[in-house]
């Protein structure tokens, strides 16, 4: 009996690892169909800069729509953020690897969320 607290709390572990390292900046319905291989953001005295790795794990190519939003140090997004139809496109080939780059609209960006969707 003194094994069942343990083993809940090992499964509780193991499945919050499911999300992955960097599901506080990747979400939405494409993202598990991409390995987020890393997230990194350098700051410069009035911009704010993303760099975000992604890698097509599989045979079939893959189509996706994305985009970056910006939060200030509140976490609230900056400017009126983008409509679905303005969501790019990125074609990656089977086992491709991928950076995806953008910079904050202003110097009040404090962090960002990457937004994936696949495309058919």
């Amino acid at each position: 009996m003194r094994h069942i607290p343990l083993l809940a709390a090992a499964a509780a572990l193991a499945l919050a690892g499911c999300a992955g390292p960097y599901a506080d900046h990747v979400s939405g319905p494409g993202a598990d169909a991409v390995k987020v291989m890393d997230v990194r953001t350098v700051r410069e005295p009035n911009s704010l800069s993303a760099q975000v790795t992604l890698a097509n794990e599989d045979s079939d190519p893959l189509r996706l729509r994305y985009r970056f939003t910006w939060l200030d140090a509140r976490g609230l997004a900056v400017g009126e953020g983008t409509p679905a139809s303005d969501l790019r496109l990125l074609s990656l080939a089977p086992y491709e690897i991928r950076y995806l780059r953008a910079t904050a609209p202003s110097g009040d960006c404090e962090d960002f969320r990457l937004y994936l969707q696949e495309f058919e």
